[in-house]
């Protein structure tokens, strides 16, 4: 009787945790979609957590998965993994980019543009979080550079390749419902370095993605009648590599102590990937703000209204494509 007990109590926690982590994590997306002619999409910052869940996903759906990687020896780690896992018929190229550095941003947009194939996807994933405040080679504050200006650059810069795709191309960016604090835009004190305090760290994460929503909301609307959409997707709260410089996630200590919630309400990057693959492999092109891939709701409501604003929106378009120097980077000035 004590055993049977025993197995009623853990089915019942099991029940709970099963319930709880399925409200608060979302279910899996399942698409059996391939693509026909290896269709071009590029990820940034695929070497750990979401955006590697992503390339490992997509490495069955016949397509030319690119690269854009810092570390090229993590980038062709992450290269051999997937032929490992799927065979030598798989096309990876793995490109160097570091965000820190406009020129590179460019090297590697001409790489891929060089490829001479249509882009199917861009996947704006790579970012910081709470990192110590630093001045790139560009003079611009770290944070605000490898977070928005870097993907600024890049998806305006493979935007006429994207434009060549006839089945109709995705623009799909990593944003946060950290966005939502942010109160200023543009807010030119956290485009140089700052002065280091946990609040103003955070602050410069909040503002980066406000920026990138921003930006993707003028974008959107200004590519509505082409065939490219572009997406912002807010995976949640996921366990990866963007929390090593967090105080109460880089100590080993509390990392283990908290680990009981963790596992009830963050994500595993497996999961976080979830809403990426929707915005990828949906068939038709889904809606701009993608928070919960199951939702059929209108989900407008989780931007920040600042993003929308139209007239902030043109002083950010203005001053980025500034920054970006565009005598440098002429291919912007056919953007708009």
């Amino acid at each position: 009787m004590g055993v049977l007990k025993n197995i009623a109590i853990l089915a019942t926690i099991g029940s709970i945790t099963y319930v709880t982590r399925r409200c608060l994590i979302g279910r899996r997306y399942c698409s059996s979609r391939k693509f026909d002619n290896k269709e071009l999409i590029i990820v940034t910052g695929c070497t750990s957590g979401i955006g590697l869940a992503v390339v490992k996903e997509l490495g069955s759906r016949n397509c030319h998965l690119v690269l854009g990687c810092r570390n090229l020896d993590s980038g062709e780690k992450t290269r051999q993994l997937l032929i490992k896992q799927f065979g030598n018929d798989i096309l990876v190229d793995v490109f160097h980019v570091d965000f820190c550095c406009l020129s590179s941003i460019a090297g590697f947009a001409k790489r891929i543009t060089d490829l001479q194939k249509p882009i199917y996807a861009l996947v704006n994933n790579a970012a910081i979080f709470y990192h110590t405040p630093q001045q790139t080679i560009d003079k611009l504050e770290q944070t605000f550079q490898v977070n928005y200006l870097g993907h600024f650059l890049l998806t305006l810069l493979l935007l006429p390749t994207l434009k060549q795709c006839t089945i109709g191309a995705r623009i799909v960016n990593l944003v946060s419902k950290a966005h939502l604090a942010a109160q200023v835009c543009p807010d030119l004190e956290l485009h140089e370095k700052f002065e280091d305090t946990p609040n103003n760290r955070f602050r410069a994460y909040q503002y980066s993605k406000l920026c990138l929503v921003s930006f993707a909301y003028k974008l959107s609307s200004l590519l509505a009648k082409s065939s490219v959409s572009v997406h912002c997707v807010d995976p949640g709260n996921v366990e990866t590599a963007i929390y090593r410089d967090f105080p109460q996630l880089s100590n080993k200590v509390s990392f283990y102590l908290q680990k009981p919630i963790r596992l009830l309400t963050v994500k595993t990057p497996y999961e976080g990937a979830q809403a990426v693959l929707y915005a990828i492999l949906e068939n038709q092109a889904p809606r701009f703000y993608i928070k919960e891939f199951s939702s059929q709701q209108d989900e407008s409501g989780e931007i920040n209204p600042i993003a929308k604003n139209p007239v902030l929106g043109d002083s950010l378009w203005t001053l980025s494509r500034q920054l970006c120097h565009l005598t440098h980077f002429s291919q912007l000035n056919k953007v708009q």
